[in-house]
């Protein structure tokens, strides 16, 4: 019995030299995470994603009536020709003796020829008494996805967009942790921006015209569809709050571990690593944050990798004798109880 608790201790002994003193040696091949990322993105990536400056502005629609417009109908001796009408999301406007008339295209001189073209029939003297005015220049727009109140609502047309998500009673989601995606759809054109991104930029608050009609849809988005818009830098370990930040062009290694929460304690700083696809597959450089010299310039899809402890040579070799005193102690027992 004395002999078979011996060689437990003596293997548990062995396998902790062994482990201290091995080489993890070469990777055996395995399937790569960007190869299978790759695939999905080119499946699931929508097929028109816009930068910012990119989205359209629809000038041409600026002096046509649109889905969201109000107006004042009246005749001095009819009485069910009174009241405010609105042309509907899908761009009918529907007055009283069932007349609808299709908006699209139409000026609002246009759309007030065919409301009197349509009433002519119903007095002698013709509509010249009907009165037809333009009350108010709104827009709809319907709001779904990751919002908390989705719906329909009434807009301006330079309305930004993080107002309509308030209307929306905000985003059902943190933009702080997680990438969002908006897709708008405006008349025949169907694209998506990154909404951190549109957050990130206080220039951008009228960097969106609305045509009445259109639909916005907020998703979360994947890391390689938002990385066509908006790239992204990721950082791994050695920072309080570990995550992708949106690319900043000009900005320095700091700026990143600043906007992840700052580094923690006891962070290795010569185990700090830059994780980058280059021409012939992925690329570690391996620099020290403390040695100016030795930090590489930051670059869009760029992975920043720290230790998350620093461990020196001493640190290693008194873990090492711990380890193996704690099994010696084991066999001193066990000789002692037999």
């Amino acid at each position: 019995m004395f002999r078979y608790l011996l060689h437990i201790c003596l293997l548990g002994l062995m396998l902790v030299t062994g482990c201290a003193t091995s080489n993890h040696g070469n990777n055996p091949p395995y399937e790569r995470l960007n190869d299978v990322n790759t695939k999905n993105a080119k499946a699931q990536i929508p097929s028109d994603i816009r930068a910012i400056q990119d989205i359209p502005q629809f000038e041409e629609t600026e002096n046509l009536v649109a889905p969201g417009f109000l107006f004042s109908l009246s005749h001095p001796t009819d009485a069910k020709l009174q009241g405010s009408f609105r042309i509907q999301f899908d761009g009918i406007l529907k007055l009283p003796y069932g007349v609808k008339i299709d908006t699209k295209g139409l000026t609002y001189e246009e759309l007030k020829s065919k409301v009197y073209s349509s009433y002519n029939s119903f007095f002698q003297k013709g509509a010249q008494n009907v009165s037809f005015n333009l009350v108010s220049r709104d827009y709809w727009v319907e709001v779904r996805g990751f919002v908390k109140k989705s719906g329909s609502y009434l807009v301006k047309r330079k309305e930004s967009i993080d107002k309509i998500i308030d209307m929306a009673g905000g985003l059902a989601g943190k933009i702080k942790q997680d990438f969002f995606m908006v897709s708008i759809k405006q008349k025949d054109i169907s694209y998506s921006v990154s909404l951190n991104q549109y957050y990130e930029n206080n220039v951008l608050g009228t960097s969106f015209t609305w045509t009445g009609g259109d639909t916005i849809f907020i998703n979360l988005s994947n890391e390689d569809s938002a990385a066509l818009v908006a790239p992204t830098i990721e950082v791994i370990g050695g920072v309080q709050n570990p995550g992708r930040s949106l690319y900043k062009e000009d900005a320095n290694i700091f700026y990143y571990l600043s906007k992840r929460g700052g580094l923690i304690p006891n962070v290795g700083y010569g185990e700090a690593f830059v994780i980058r696809k280059g021409p012939e597959g992925l690329e570690r450089i391996n620099f020290n944050i403390t040695n100016m010299g030795s930090i590489p310039v930051i670059k869009p899809g760029d992975t920043i990798m720290l230790a998350g402890e620093r461990v020196t040579g001493w640190d290693k070799a008194w873990l090492r004798a711990t380890q193996i005193a704690s099994v010696l102690t084991t066999i001193a027992f066990f000789i002692i109880a037999f």
